[in-house]
């Protein structure tokens, strides 16, 4: 809950400037340098700050295993990239069954690459759930038309549902 209201304010903070805004290289970069450099798959991602800068944080499965990234968000570097011990110890208790199924989706950048084309929208952030036995991405995009969520299978990144916001 803390992660996500500092990745709100970072947010606000971040479109509060346009011009800052602007200057950013978007989740869906991000994702796509995560994914690269750690030949993992990219499960969730938001944009936060860390020691006074703003990062896109991913978190990405390679196997059963849970790794963390940071990625610079103004120049696409990769900050850091660690793998989480206690949440790794936490979620192969209680959360298997999402760390199998995204070890097993479609590379996630590919399937953003894809939606912003063809939305002419901006991914802002990325969640990864199992609903009804499937692995799903949650996905909030800003288009002209206002902010929205969509959601896509991971495995064959259909899109199944699709929701505006108010």
């Amino acid at each position: 809950m803390f992660r996500r209201l500092l990745g709100f304010a970072a947010l606000a903070g971040a479109m509060a400037a346009p011009a800052a805004a602007q200057d950013l290289i978007g989740l869906t970069r991000a994702i796509g340098v995560a994914e690269r450099s750690l030949s993992a798959r990219a499960i969730e991602g938001e944009l936060e700050t860390s020691g006074g800068r703003l990062v896109y944080e991913i978190d990405l499965v390679r196997g059963q295993v849970l790794h963390r990234a940071l990625i610079d968000a103004r120049t696409g570097k990769l900050v850091s990239a660690v793998k989480p011990r206690a949440e790794n110890w936490l979620r192969g208790w209680f959360d298997k069954d999402r760390l199998r199924s995204g070890g097993k989706a479609t590379p996630l950048s590919e399937h953003l690459v894809a939606l912003e084309r063809h939305s002419r929208g901006e991914v802002k952030e990325v969640e990864f759930e199992i609903h009804k036995g499937r692995g799903v991405y949650e996905i909030e995009l800003a288009t002209a038309a206002g902010i929205g969520k969509v959601r896509l299978d991971a495995s064959t990144g259909q899109r199944i549902a699709l929701a505006h916001d108010d």
